[in-house]
């Protein structure tokens, strides 16, 4: 299991664990508002990638939620023998 991110306020918590399916949840307060662009960003940053990959938003900018799955694809793809 890969984490990046915090649980304070205006971050992102991002965790990504192997699996054999993809299979990607996102959890925010503000769902209802913005959890449409959440899940746009979260698909479009880690197309392709199998793992089973939770998204605990805490009010994080666009740019920030990006950054935290970044770093937590770096880790999990550096983690994983091929």
């Amino acid at each position: 299991m890969i984490e990046a991110g915090t649980q304070e306020k205006g971050d992102a918590l991002v965790i990504i664990e192997e699996s054999d399916k993809r299979e990607v949840l996102v959890e925010s307060k503000i769902m209802a508002i913005y959890g449409e662009a959440i899940r746009k960003t979260v698909e479009e940053v880690t197309a392709g990638l199998v793992a089973k990959i939770t998204v605990k938003d805490y009010g994080a900018l666009d740019w920030v939620i990006r950054a935290r799955l970044e770093a937590a694809i770096r880790k999990f793809k550096e983690g994983v023998k091929e």
